[in-house]
């Protein structure tokens, strides 16, 4: 017992670096904005009151016109306290508004941005830890940013976006029959509208589908004790990963498979982005850097440089102890090399002011189109000029400390010195917190799993009562699920599939009356184009799903789509004909081979057909509409 006790008292106590975390929070932001642009590009249908008719109270166009700034300021580590805070904001707005496609991996998304407003993302790869470095600079001393942070951060986000999302799904799980039975994983990859891949090749395995498919309750079972346990933590990860790059090759949510994964990668250990930074970067140098040790502003550069050369390609050197020994200066004065700025190549070419600036961007290697751009004929001349401006006198008189003043700035108190009281600094104070979160978290999901179908058949045959923890959990849903993303996590369970029995075709016919695709269901009847995360959700479960009971239904959900397919191919007429076809499949109770592609081959009907005029669509539906409902 106390050796278990103490192991979970060193992660809150062992500090590591923080270069992995901060690869996190680079990976994340890119995949979050991926999925925002998604949104954005689905505005009109997800957002609007009337879709591409009416938009409603607010427009949220210009919300993610500003959310994808903030990204990109949280990609770049630049201002990243304030990022956060806003990005968890627009956050809670943008996925909240989206009643009708309420999509899982939101609640992922609002608990992940919550806790990114508390973690130390920004203490490596960002502009903040570049403005600190420069802010406490000076001459004879160049101040290095704390990269070491506690063990914690890199846990939490995979307790909250794995352990506990898999723990709970445990108790949604064991109460279907299809997990039970082995089916969980087969069953939804068989289906037509569920994946946008044929992978009979696998399906078509029994043995290894049926492995599969209870290996996942056990792996969700277990991983949230022993994903703490360091030496697990790798082959923990590795199997998190296949599973969900099967996820994203199978089934049309791309960005949930991607944002878990990256997720995944907060397990890797820290030797690992050790080894990783040290085979990036060039074992050695091809452009040489001469600057004035003595003067601040110089000084102030070399520090930006060594930021930004993350591969290691830049070599800064002082011309006072080095300039001496480089031959390729022979016929240039010490006076001259210091007061103004020289860069030599590899191949010994001298390169002189905004010249050296040049070509120290195209050997930074990532902003190599950036040296290119510098050296374009017009630009070239007003980046000299430009330089000429900045750099000022010192282009006539050295700048040193005496002539060229730079405000100077104590070193801020480090992360374990006492604020205020005893036993109160960042670091402590960063223990209690993650130690209050989890504890809180573990509480909220626990009340959430007893209210499981699995938990309250238990409870309904001891006779015991389970109407508080209902009680208040319902009382609490709203908060929970839109602020913090703690949720209950019933995914494709057998209620998703159970009477599912057509799958709906859409054609574009167009002024030679030949049809097109609309880009929802191929002609095989797999998921396609439109349908992928939110989309997919919500055409397939809340569309076309076997409980919509009336052709409105069907109709109000699918106009949108078809107004976004004439907005987007630019399509110009005043009456727009599409056809609509339905393909009826069966849902299996046991495992069959060839499943899926019996489904493909099934022959699709037409059942009626839609004209869209004037934005208005009118459907005239035959008598093969009545075998769907």
């Amino acid at each position: 017992m106390n050796k278990l006790k103490n192991h979970f008292g060193a992660i809150f106590n062992n500090k590591v670096d923080a270069l992995g975390l901060s690869v996190f929070r680079i990976l994340y932001s890119i995949v979050l904005f991926c999925e925002t642009l998604q949104l954005f590009r689905f505005r009109h249908v997800i957002y609007d009151k009337e879709p591409f008719g009416y938009i409603g109270e607010i427009d949220v166009t210009f919300i993610f016109f500003f959310w994808f700034i903030v990204l990109g300021l949280l990609m770049l580590g630049l201002f990243t306290r304030f990022a956060t805070i806003v990005n968890y904001i627009f956050g809670v707005i943008i996925f909240s508004s989206a009643i009708r496609f309420e999509y899982h991996i939101f609640y992922a998304y609002v608990g992940i941005n919550f806790l990114l407003i508390f973690m130390p993302v920004s203490r490596v790869f960002s502009i903040d830890s570049l403005i600190q470095k420069l802010k406490y600079s000076r001459v004879g001393f160049v101040h290095e940013v704390d990269r070491k942070i506690l063990e914690i951060n890199y846990l939490i986000p995979v307790f909250s976006a794995i352990a506990l999302v898999y723990f709970d799904s445990i108790f949604q799980k064991l109460s279907s029959p299809m997990w039970r039975s082995g089916l969980g994983m087969w069953l939804p990859s068989s289906l037509p509208m569920v994946t946008w891949n044929d992978t009979s090749i696998i399906l078509n395995q029994e043995w290894l589908m049926k492995f599969l498919g209870y290996f996942v309750i056990v792996f969700e079972s277990v991983f949230i004790f022993l994903f703490w346990f360091k030496s697990l933590r790798v082959p923990l990860m590795i199997i998190g990963i296949v599973f969900h790059v099967g996820i994203l090759i199978v089934y049309p949510i791309p960005w949930f498979a991607i944002t878990l994964i990256v997720v995944y990668l907060l397990m890797l250990p820290e030797a690992f982005w050790f080894k990783i930074s040290t085979l990036l970067k060039s074992k050695s140098q091809g452009y040489t850097f001469y600057y004035d040790a003595l003067c601040p502003l110089c000084l102030k550069v070399v520090v930006v440089i060594k930021h930004l050369d993350v591969f290691n390609r830049i070599k800064c050197l002082s011309v006072q102890d080095h300039a001496s020994m480089e031959k390729y200066f022979s016929d240039i004065s010490e006076d001259e090399l210091l007061i103004n700025i020289h860069g030599v190549s590899r191949h010994g070419k001298v390169y002189v002011g905004y010249n050296a600036y040049t070509q120290l961007f195209k050997h930074f290697i990532y902003t190599y189109p950036l040296s290119l751009l510098m050296m374009l004929p017009g630009i070239s001349t007003i980046g000299k000029n430009l330089y000429k401006h900045i750099a000022g006198e010192r282009l006539t008189q050295r700048c040193t400390e005496e002539n060229c003043p730079l405000p100077i700035f104590a070193v801020p108190p480090n992360e374990t010195q006492d604020i205020l009281v005893k036993g109160w600094n960042k670091v402590n104070i960063t223990k209690r917190f993650w130690k209050v979160v989890i504890i809180s978290m573990l509480m909220i999901q626990g009340l959430i799993i007893l209210i499981s179908p699995t938990i309250t058949k238990y409870i309904r045959k001891t006779y015991l009562s389970y109407s508080l923890p209902a009680s208040i959990y319902l009382e609490s849903k709203t908060t929970l699920k839109n602020y913090f993303g703690i949720v209950y996590h019933p995914v494709f369970m057998d209620e998703h599939f159970k009477n599912y029995k057509s799958i709906y075709k859409i054609n574009y016919v167009d002024e030679q009356n030949q049809e097109v695709n609309i880009p929802l269901f191929d002609n095989n009847g797999l998921c396609h184009g439109y349908l992928s995360g939110v989309n997919w959700i919500y055409f397939t479960f809340r569309v076309a799903a076997p409980w919509i009971i009336k052709p409105y239904y069907l109709e109000r959900g699918v106009s949108p789509y078809l107004r976004y397919y004439v907005i987007n191919n630019k399509i110009k007429s005043s009456e727009i004909k599409f056809r609509i076809y339905v393909k009826e499949i069966d849902i299996p109770h046991q495992w069959e081979k060839d499943f899926l592609h019996k489904q493909m081959r099934k022959p699709w009907k037409l059942v009626g057909e839609c004209l869209l005029k004037n934005n208005v669509a009118e459907y005239k539906w035959n008598e093969g509409i009545h075998q769907v409902y």
